[in-house]
């Protein structure tokens, strides 16, 4: 079966899409069925998760898979068994062999339901073809015989669990986990910020804890926040009203060696006419006096400079300095959702579809790792305000995007504890699930429409910006990059309820922390995974990352890990179980030659210190 297959219709509404369909052609012959009374036995690692439960179907009786044939671009059909359950789809090949000699990862076919952004169905005369195509750059084609698709009705199966009306629906209010920690317990935000010095008991504090549970101040804020002590609450509501979503300026970190802090908050809502808010004024005002040196605040507004000023028009703007005592406003010129969401698209098509002698030209093109820089350098100025005691608020439009990705890359340079595993779980429990970011409309979660302009990776590009600085400083994160991989997968799983609501008054809506699971739970449970070999604690300084593009890598184990380049490959070996003893050996003989080098040393060092002692007695002799 040579030759080209006719393309999707849909291609066109899913760039991602775009020169993928091109394999053989789909068989006009009938898929062979399995005989209803055999049992499918799976003999690669596809053992069910708690609460996970086949959906195939027949009358009473249940199946665990069915016959199909898989399509891949420039590979040779593919003949498994198709299964299908409330959490994925995992198709087992025939041929145990196949993966291995065709360069795919086994995980390639193991697809959570949630992770799809398309899926589409086409029927011929004998045969149901499914097209999926998923949000971290997987493609196939399955093709299913009409009897086996009218039978246990498949495709309505699968595309109500890949989008779901009803959030219950989601696997992650099936899925139960049982770890020794507790993963929605892992931050506590009185803890946190009493680890910070921030003890509004103490006469001497110049913050206090407002309770926003029932979202009095701001909807879209956490249960507890940190404002000025001595401003009235009226002052500190009709500032929340002058500021976009009521995302007034909170506490979000200090400094007590440098008296420096840090907040975040929306866009001023100056509109055209350059409105004024007093209170507004005041507040910040009272913000510029907690730095150590001069009564001096940087406001960092992480939009460019135009794209700021146009928010007029919209009823936003930026603060007018003329009007804000003692404060400097700094515009980093970093580009919206859309420019990052188009950015990633690029990115995955010009790794996945480009031909390799032209991938860099498509990696430039793209501009995701100038994006990247851009976020990076903003990060470091702030950075630098603080370090030397000068307090800074950040804020983007509606606070949410950029704000949340830069208050957290800040908090990761200038405080250490966010570099353990612990801190770093904190930081994103904090400035990302706490402080709002809508993780449901930018991971687009059960959402098949590919033209949505909310959905973005944000959240993937903060996690790259992490992964360009555990590179940098190897030895100073508790983690390693493994950990910074599964949450990108995670978040789009579904698996698990830390990435579900925008906010969260959503999750309490919801009852996430009752029903599902936290991420951190088994993350905790599986810390051999996720922990970095070469961590050494007590490294407390603040970390300035080098932000230039020449510095910056791809992340391929995200953007190209489904790619046969990298499918590290042996020729002479029969096959994945070979591959790793092979692997295992190879360890084995490095860790002998490194003994043999340490113990090369350690005679020379003898040497050396006997030679320097034959030294000393020579020289005491020519003295005495």
């Amino acid at each position: 079966m040579q030759g080209n297959a006719n393309k999707s219709k849909f291609v066109d509404s899913d760039p991602l899409r775009v020169k993928i369909f091109q394999p053989d052609p789909v068989p006009n012959e009938p898929i062979p069925e399995s005989s209803s009374e055999m049992e499918v036995k799976f003999t690669r690692n596809f053992t069910l998760l708690e609460g996970e439960k086949i959906l195939l179907h027949k009358g009473s009786k249940r199946t665990d898979s069915i016959p199909c044939s898989i399509i891949l671009q420039n590979l040779p059909v593919l003949s498994g068994q198709f299964s299908l359950t409330n959490y994925r789809v995992v198709i087992e090949p025939n041929d145990s062999q196949w993966t291995y000699q065709n360069k795919v990862r086994p995980q390639f076919f193991d697809i959570p339901l949630l992770i799809m952004q398309r899926v589409e169905k086409t029927i011929d005369k004998n045969n149901t073809i499914l097209d999926i195509s998923t949000k971290d750059g997987r493609y196939l084609r399955a093709v299913i015989s009409n009897s086996l698709q009218s039978e246990f009705n498949i495709f309505p199966t699968l595309y109500s669990g890949a989008f779901p009306q009803n959030p219950i629906s989601r696997f992650a209010f099936s899925h139960t986990f049982c770890g020794q920690v507790d993963g929605w317990k892992i931050y506590n935000p009185q803890n946190d910020y009493a680890r910070l010095g921030v003890n509004p008991t103490k006469p001497d504090c110049r913050w206090r804890f407002l309770d926003n549970s029932t979202g009095e101040y701001c909807e879209t804020y956490p249960d507890i926040i940190v404002v000025p002590n001595d401003l009235p609450l009226m002052t500190v509501k009709t500032c929340a009203s002058f500021r976009s979503k009521n995302r007034l300026p909170v506490l979000v970190w200090c400094n007590t060696r440098r008296s420096a802090t840090l907040w975040r908050c929306s866009q001023p809502k100056t509109g055209i006419r350059t409105s004024r808010c007093v209170e507004d004024e005041e507040y910040l005002r009272r913000l510029a006096q907690s730095s150590q040196r001069d009564p001096v605040l940087h406001i960092f507004d992480a939009r460019p400079f135009v794209n700021a000023h146009a928010q007029r028009a919209l009823g936003g703007g930026v603060e007018n300095v003329n009007h804000y005592e003692n404060t400097e406003l700094h515009f980093l010129n970093i580009e919206n959702i859309h420019c990052i969401r188009e950015s990633w698209v690029g990115m995955m098509v010009g790794l996945n579809n480009t031909n390799p002698s032209k991938y860099l030209s498509a990696v430039e093109k793209s501009g995701w790792l100038e994006h990247l820089s851009l976020l990076l350098q903003g990060a470091c100025d702030i950075v630098g305000s603080l370090q030397n005691g000068v307090s800074c608020l950040i804020h983007c439009s509606d606070g949410w995007d950029r704000t949340s990705q830069l208050c957290s890359l800040v908090q990761v340079c200038m405080d250490s504890h966010y570099r353990s595993l612990r801190g770093f779980a904190q930081v994103i429990e904090k400035d990302w699930v706490s402080f709002g970011h809508q993780f449901e409309v930018r991971l687009a979660h059960a959402n098949p429409n590919l033209q949505d302009d909310k959905r973005s990776p944000i959240f993937i590009q903060f996690l790259d910006c992490v992964y360009q600085i555990t590179l940098q400083f190897p030895t100073h994160f508790e983690f390693n990059t493994l950990l910074l991989h599964d949450l990108a997968l995670y978040a789009y799983s579904g698996r698990f309820g830390t990435f579900m609501g925008n906010c969260a008054r959503d999750r309490i809506s919801l009852n996430l922390t009752a029903k599902t699971v936290s991420v951190w739970s088994y993350v905790f449970e599986n810390l051999d995974n996720y922990t970095n070999p070469y961590y050494q604690a007590g490294q407390d300084d603040p970390i300035e990352p080098i932000y230039s593009i020449r510095k910056l890598v791809i992340w391929h184990d995200l953007f190209s890990q489904w790619l046969g380049d990298f499918y590290y490959i042996v020729p002479q070996l029969l096959g994945p179980n070979d591959h790793k003893e092979a692997l295992m050996r190879s360890a084995g003989e490095g860790m002998q030659l490194y003994k043999a080098l340490i113990m090369q040393k350690d005679h020379e060092i003898k040497e050396c210190k006997r030679e320097i002692s034959d030294l000393k007695e020579k020289l005491a002799k020519l003295r005495s």
